[in-house]
């Protein structure tokens, strides 16, 4: 204030006479006014101490983030580093308040500055808090209410075996005559087993991951109106996604939380397929193509993941990619074409924006059509043959539509309340120059990087992944017969060996996974 003036307007003439006759003219003398500080100093005439406030200042500035870069670095300018990175962020954001360009609804720190420009006028908005409340409150009213039309219809149209005289199909038409199907209940067929309909059999997880496919796909093509590939651009444009665009945090946070729920919704349904031995033919290939759709789903959130460009990812980019260099023979060609380059850059953030919104994507649709074609191909879900049941009840399609419904609604609730409540992460924009340090992997990938405290990059971050990959591979193969009446059910006995070998990887990669979240960063 004793060099800028009281409101940014500069060591005027009215501000001067301020200090008394004294100290006006502060060049001539080591202190200044009662504002002094302690070892004095003395302002130079020949060059005035810049206005701060007002259409046209701060010129050599264009964001928050250089704004506080200069005044950590030169300010005050006799005693300059004095301040502590909190008085900087005060200072700065006293500045930007002085000229009317400090968004109050959001905090001024480092993973935010890079989005708020010096000369850009803050148009004062309300916060989004009561539009997310308004969402919550509607899709709860519409669970209540699907919770009590099941409940109230739960015994009607529930199984179609008490016509056991006549054709499955004509049986549905006649429970159903008053009921038409629409095109989401063609989806499925006529009738299902009862016994392998329950939630704890299937889990839910096949609706689950197409329902954050959705999500995922609508909240990231919203991104994409703001988003800018460039390493220059890209944290600056997640920052004012998430801070100032509106509802754009909430929408950033449904798509990240979304995108690390698929991932584990994807190996849960994995796992309830192994467990249940249900890889057998004639559902072997889907269980192949179920397993790429894993892989696909991994590298999505890989790519999504290194997208934001910013110092939490640094892990991820070199040391992630750099294993790929490892690999003998292909290492350093397959390297290169996924950065783009001898050294990440540009253009491996450019090659990654591309795979995640265009390739990952496109192929990752194909294979989720498929994946559901063959299920009805196949079968439906795997049950023994209807005279080897110990239940013989079916329900029909529009049950499982009301229950498919109800999960829905009771998934969606919770996801919008996590993503209300728990924002996805956010660091300062990547700055190469500083070392590699206090770094984590995506959390998928910890498993792996637990690994590699243990030995050689190649043998622990390649060939033990790969190994694992192929064991799952391996398993239809190896365990390729399981006896009718012990399908459509939990741990059958036939494939005893096989879930042994799948709970045995699952526990290793859940006690990898904890050591070295708990684990000080390297």
């Amino acid at each position: 204030m004793a060099c800028h003036g009281d409101r940014g307007q500069g060591l005027t003439d009215e501000w001067r006479d301020s200090y008394g006759t004294e100290d006006r003219n502060c060049w001539q003398s080591s202190c200044h006014g009662p504002d002094h500080p302690p070892e004095g100093f003395v302002i130079p005439k020949d060059k005035p101490i810049p206005v701060v406030a007002g259409p046209g200042k701060l010129a050599r500035f264009m964001t928050a983030q250089q704004l506080y870069d200069y005044i950590f670095l030169t300010m005050p300018w006799w005693k300059p580093c004095s301040l502590t990175p909190e008085g900087a962020w005060a200072v700065s954001s006293y500045i930007l308040r002085l000229n009317n360009s400090y968004p109050d609804h959001i905090p001024l720190s480092s993973v935010s500055a890079s989005a708020i420009q010096v000369h850009r006028v803050q148009i004062s908005r309300g916060s989004d808090l009561t539009g997310q409340i308004l969402l919550i409150s509607i899709l709860s009213l519409l669970t209540v209410g699907v919770i009590v039309r099941y409940i109230r219809t739960a015994n009607r149209f529930t199984t179609v075996n008490q016509y056991p005289q006549l054709e499955r199909s004509a049986a549905t038409r006649i429970v159903h005559h008053k009921n038409r199907p629409n095109f989401f209940h063609h989806l499925h067929p006529p009738t299902i087993p009862l016994p392998q309909a329950r939630l704890r059999y299937t889990l839910g997880a096949g609706g689950l991951a197409i329902l954050l496919s959705l999500v995922i796909l609508v909240t990231g093509a919203l991104e994409m109106f703001f988003y800018v590939p460039t390493p220059e651009e890209a944290a600056p444009s997640i920052q004012m996604i998430t801070f100032l665009i509106p509802f754009g945090g909430l929408i950033r946070n449904l798509h990240y939380w979304s995108a690390q729920a698929l991932v584990i919704v994807s190996v849960v349904h994995l796992l309830r397929v192994v467990f249940t031995s249900s890889f057998t033919p004639p559902r072997r290939f889907n269980y192949f193509l179920g397993l790429i759709l894993l892989l696909l789903t991994i590298f999505l959130d890989f790519t999504g993941y290194i997208l934001r460009w910013d110092q939490g990812i640094r892990w991820a980019l070199v040391v992630g990619t750099n294993l790929i260099n490892k690999i003998p023979a292909i290492g350093k060609g397959l390297y290169e074409f996924i950065i783009g380059d001898a050294e990440p850059g540009a253009s491996t953030l450019l090659r990654f924006y591309s795979w995640h919104v265009f390739g990952l994507t496109l192929v990752m649709m194909i294979f989720v059509f498929w994946h559901i074609f063959r299920v009805r191909r196949d079968g439906g879900i795997a049950a023994p043959r209807p005279g080897q049941r110990d239940d013989t009840r079916r329900i029909s399609r529009f049950t499982l539509f009301r229950r498919e419904m109800l999960t829905i609604l009771v998934s969606s609730t919770v996801l919008l309340i996590i993503a209300s409540l728990v924002p996805a992460p956010l660091a300062a924009p990547m700055d190469t120059s500083d070392v590699l340090m206090d770094v984590r992997a995506p959390w998928f990938f910890l498993w792996v990087q637990q690994l590699l405290r243990f030995g050689d990059p190649f043998w622990m971050g390649v060939v033990i992944p790969l190994l694992v990959l192929i064991i799952f591979i391996l398993l239809p193969y190896v365990f390729s017969t399981l006896p009718e009446e012990q399908k459509g059910r939990w741990f059958p006995k036939a494939g005893r060996t096989a879930h042994i070998i799948a709970g045995t990887i699952v526990i290793a990669w859940f006690v990898l996974t904890f050591l070295e979240l708990f684990q000080s960063p390297r």
